[in-house]
């Protein structure tokens, strides 16, 4: 049984998932080169130094987001693989 998560861990899992989710929005529209901490601050209304507090860098957020979406893949891939039903054909 794991330890029951205290509710500034759960606050803090939301507004991680929020700087996230937002950050991955910034990335999708304006590209790598121009996400910024600070738009990503403005866009979840804190302060660019509270960010810092959950990713210590830009490269630490964008570090972030590749681990993330390359779980995503992964988890995909094997769904993928999963669903195959007959593995006789696999050659077609």
């Amino acid at each position: 049984m794991s330890p029951a998560r205290t509710a500034r861990a759960l606050a803090r899992e939301t507004i991680t998932r929020e700087i996230l989710d937002s950050a991955r929005a910034r990335l999708t529209t304006d590209g790598a080169a121009a996400l910024s901490l600070r738009a990503v601050a403005r866009d979840v209304e804190m302060v660019s130094s509270a960010v810092y507090r959950y990713f210590p860098s830009r490269d630490a957020l964008l570090t972030a987001l590749l681990v993330e979406s390359y779980d995503e893949l992964g988890a995909a891939a094997e769904a993928a693989d999963a669903a195959v039903a007959d593995r006789a054909d696999a050659g077609a």
